[in-house]
């Protein structure tokens, strides 16, 4: 995918302009990082973890999703600070994603239908004047262009799934049903339908410790932009559930000093009034958000 063309602008740059993340329980399974100074971010990255479906969870640090999350962060603070092209970054990741994991679970007495840790990933990295960008799931990164250009491009979720799950669970939370673990019973085996397209034809990508990780990346040539926002798909829900934005207004939003902490505190108020996922019929009432903004304008203080 080719998300801006303008390589051959003059490469300047980027600042923080602000990061955050909020989990929606006791466990945030989502993060972030970056490499470099405020003043000058060379690289940066948001991940979102994969709920568990398991029942229960097997690794430490809080749940399975967050172990991995906590293992792959720590891996691209070594592996992104180089200039490795980004489809070596992501092999050498996996790579010690797989070893992780070989060691952790050697001692596990898994079930038969486990289903492994997983997380989106959202990755920019600078070259030279320009930057390039890595996707896997359904997290979102938002470019915008200035100098005579000031559009917006985006690489947003394919939530195609997740709005027919809304749905259905607006339709029994209106007969009754209420409950979140009778929700995630019920819809177990569409679940688990979904977790086996992982990294297929047809399905999504997704990472995990499995080669398979690498075989359906997106990777996006950016350019030379003047703001990015990379975001999980629980920032992005001010845009395709709550209209609170669109791309060009949350990438702007975003970047401004405190704009990142601003946007979650309004969407977390719509789910906080909503609790019944009545108005914005969602299949649960908030979700892990993290977002990170890049810019040209002076950092955030």
């Amino acid at each position: 995918m080719k998300l801006g063309s303008r390589v051959d602008d003059v490469g300047v740059p980027l600042k923080l302009a602000g990061a955050v993340t909020a989990g929606s329980g006791a466990i945030n399974e989502d993060g972030f990082g970056f490499i470099g100074t405020p003043d000058d971010v060379c690289a940066a990255w948001v991940f979102d973890g994969v709920t568990g479906i398991n029942g229960r969870n097997y690794l430490p640090g809080g749940s399975d999703a967050r172990w991995l999350v906590e293992r792959a962060d720590g891996h691209l603070r070594r592996l992104a600070a180089g200039r490795a092209p980004l489809a070596d970054v992501l092999a050498a990741l996996v790579a010690a994603l797989i070893a992780d994991w070989r060691t952790i679970s050697a001692g596990l007495d898994l079930p038969q239908d486990y289903d492994p840790p997983a997380a989106c990933l959202v990755l920019v990295k600078r070259y030279g004047d320009a930057w390039q960008g890595l996707r896997l799931g359904d997290s979102c990164l938002l470019a915008r262009y200035g100098n005579g250009d000031p559009h917006v491009v985006s690489a947003s979720p394919n939530n195609a799934f997740d709005h027919w799950l809304s749905r259905q669970a607006a339709e029994r939370r209106a007969a009754g049903v209420l409950d979140m673990k009778a929700l995630l019973a019920e819809f177990h085996p569409q679940l688990i339908a979904g977790r086996a397209k992982r990294n297929k034809p047809h399905g999504y990508s997704i990472l995990e410790a499995s080669l398979a990780a690498l075989t359906m990346p997106e990777f996006i040539a950016i350019g030379a932009p003047s703001d990015l926002l990379l975001c999980s798909d629980g920032y992005y829900r001010a845009v395709d559930h709550y209209q609170l934005h669109g791309d060009a207004t949350l990438i702007a939003a975003s970047g401004k000093p405190g704009g990142v902490d601003g946007v979650l505190a309004a969407l977390r108020a719509v789910e906080a009034g909503d609790r019944d996922c009545r108005t914005f019929p969602r299949f649960k009432p908030a979700d892990d958000a993290t977002a990170l903004a890049l810019t040209l304008e002076e950092p955030m203080k």
